[in-house]
């Protein structure tokens, strides 16, 4: 439990530092960025594939990574992702009412535990980067996360991953197998929109190559009721504060 907390304190500082307001961007329309997000989203997905025909002979108890590569030459008969993404239309709140942002995922390997929620912490390796390529962030080693503490997109996407199975060896070290693996694609409006750092500009659309191992429900407060059963009881997307006390009803002990 206090490696959860450390890596969730760490993430929060590390999405902090990430997500510093310019104050000399014009923030642009929601509804006008959401579409251009999802036209560049469909043409990458339209030009790119995985190697699925490796994950196709994969056996359990082996390690793959996922490597996406360009539609072109020598590759030109390759499926293309958007053959073989689902796809989540996810509400924002604007101005003009709730807008609708495409999330595009991917379950490469299936894995076989029970789905996260998304207020639950995960045990993932993973990559994110952006549609040219370029690396942002990147964790070989797993880490956790608390899905609370993340954006939207990711949260949302991760959740339609499963964990795996593991074993303990004699010197106390783990060995993961049967772990999902998967693929997300993030419209900016649903990762960090108009706030950059100096590796993610503003209005970047995200991807992530995401290796979930194992997860672990939460209960944020130490109250005995899981996080889950409090954090958003009438499913309006905003986490309750029932006794109107200023603390959310997850965080809040009484």
């Amino acid at each position: 439990m206090k490696k959860i907390i450390f890596y969730s304190l760490l993430i929060i500082l590390i999405s902090k530092s990430c997500k510093k307001d310019d104050d000399s961007v014009k923030i642009r329309d929601v509804a006008d960025q959401a579409l251009a997000d999802d036209t560049d989203l469909k043409n990458f997905l339209e030009t790119h594939f995985y190697n699925y025909e490796d994950f196709e002979k994969l056996d359990d108890f082996e390690n793959l990574d996922i490597i996406i590569d360009s539609i072109f030459d020598d590759n030109i008969n390759k499926t293309p992702l958007i053959n073989k993404v689902f796809k989540k239309n996810i509400p924002i709140e604007s101005d003009n009412g709730p807008i609708n942002h495409t999330l595009y995922y991917l379950p490469v390997r299936e894995g076989n535990g029970e789905n996260p929620s998304k207020v639950d912490s995960v045990y993932v390796s993973y990559e994110g980067s952006l549609l040219d390529g370029s690396i942002f962030d990147r964790s070989n080693i797993p880490i956790w996360f608390d899905l609370t503490s993340v954006v939207m997109g990711f949260k949302e996407g991760v959740s339609e991953f499963k964990p795996g199975d593991f074993s303990v060896n004699d010197d106390n070290t783990i060995n993961y197998q049967n772990y999902g693996q998967g693929l997300i694609f993030i419209p900016s409006g649903l990762g960090y929109f108009a706030q950059s750092s100096s590796l993610i500009p503003e209005y970047s659309p995200l991807i992530f190559k995401i290796s979930l191992f194992t997860i672990k429900k939460t209960d944020h407060d130490g109250d005995g009721i899981l996080t889950i059963d409090e954090y958003d009881i009438d499913n309006d997307g905003v986490p309750d504060d029932s006794d109107g006390d200023g603390i959310l009803d997850y965080l809040d002990k009484d």
